[in-house]
């Protein structure tokens, strides 16, 4: 997912860009704790929460928020567990289950009325949003600013809960998410970093905190600290019930991006390779083993994955640009190309994201480049 989408809900979830950002934290030795403040879990507790990550994870959503629900009332100072509550309330309402069905209090009066226009992020909002008016605790303070569609009032709400806690870590790592979003400030990046450090200064071990580290550290260029605090967080992640088979997977793709950068084709096309048949993120794995393909001269192994990369996105531009660059430049195909590029042109025409388009130029620039060297080369 992007880092902030749509709403602010990205601040607690684990961030899965395809590059990351600088901490001074750098030691990779930290380890994930079940004991910390706001996400305490004893052994039963643990239990039951695996549990209804497994009916999750078997699509039995409505069951799982029921479970989740349960024990988030229980205990009521645990962020980890009210964040899910939140996370699959949202996906609910993305897929069309009434606001009202899923909040008892948009059912009096005006309120049911009203919530039917809303949109499923408003109606998000307006329940935390009126729960953290009613009692503005820490917790409740910063999941009303988790689901925020505004930048300045989601900071607000979590300064607030700062006020209230000035050690809480939880609300350290979600202010390093809003500053991050703040792009007209200049200073937004070393900002952000101090708040993030402060969260793992007070909590090692958070995950969430720890993959928002390994994202700024690849972002700002240190990418080997990256990598190795981005392996670190796999090591910790695995099999935790904390963190989904979805970031998993998008924490590895991540990875494979890294070895990429590096030059470590064979190994990024490995690590590739290992994730056949994962639903999460299949046109971007296909697209980064294309290029790992490439990069490891197997031509006619990366037009396969652009092809499948092309079946994986349909509509999108860079899986075709990959293939018209791969039929122009090294199949000696140019009619086929030409087609090609005709196509991407074409969907270019339609309101196709600039962002493909940008990507596949630095592709036809940094592959024409390579070209020209060979030719000039003794």
């Amino acid at each position: 997912m992007a880092l902030l989408t749509g709403t602010l809900q990205g601040l607690f979830a684990l961030a899965a860009p395809l590059v990351f950002a600088g901490c001074a934290t750098r030691s990779a030795t930290w380890e994930a704790s079940w004991g910390a403040p706001y996400a305490a879990f004893g052994p039963d507790e643990r239990a039951d929460f695996a549990g209804a990550r497994a009916m999750l994870d078997a699509g039995q959503r409505l069951s799982a928020l029921a479970s989740l629900r349960d024990l988030a009332a229980a205990d009521q100072g645990n962020l980890e567990l009210a964040s899910w509550v939140q996370d699959v309330e949202s996906d609910l309402l993305q897929d069309g289950v009434p606001a009202g069905d899923l909040f008892p209090a948009l059912r009096a009066g005006e309120r049911l009325a009203a919530s039917r226009d809303l949109t499923p992020e408003d109606a998000l909002q307006l329940v935390y949003a009126d729960r953290a008016g009613e009692s503005p605790t820490v917790q409740a303070l910063i999941l009303a600013a988790r689901v925020e569609t505004d930048g300045l009032a989601a900071e607000s709400l979590l300064r607030r809960a700062l006020e209230l806690d000035p050690v809480c870590s939880w609300a350290h790592y979600g202010l390093a998410h809003v500053l991050l979003e703040k792009r007209s400030q200049p200073d937004r990046w070393s900002l952000a970093r101090a708040s993030l450090e402060r969260a793992l200064e007070i909590e090692s071990g958070n995950l969430r905190a720890r993959r928002l580290e390994a994202w700024m550290l690849a972002e700002e260029g240190s990418r080997d600290v990256a990598e190795t605090q981005l392996r670190r967080w796999l090591e910790e992640a695995s099999a935790d019930p904390r963190v989904s088979d979805a970031e998993r997977v998008e924490a590895q793709l991540d990875l494979a991006l890294l070895l990429l950068l590096r030059g470590e084709d064979r190994r990024a096309a490995r690590l590739l390779e290992d994730l056949e048949g994962e639903p999460t993120g299949r046109a971007r794995r296909w697209m980064l083993l294309t290029v790992a393909r490439q990069e490891g001269g197997d031509l006619l192994g990366a037009l396969d994955a652009t092809l499948r990369a092309q079946g994986a996105a349909a509509g999108e531009v860079l899986p075709l640009v990959q293939e018209a660059l791969l039929s122009e430049a090294f199949l000696d195909r140019p009619e086929q190309a030409n087609a090609l590029w005709e196509e991407v042109a074409a969907l270019a025409g339609d309101g196709t994201s600039i962002t493909d388009l940008v990507q596949g130029l630095r592709a036809r620039v940094r592959m024409e480049r390579s070209l020209s060297a060979a030719e000039e080369a003794p």
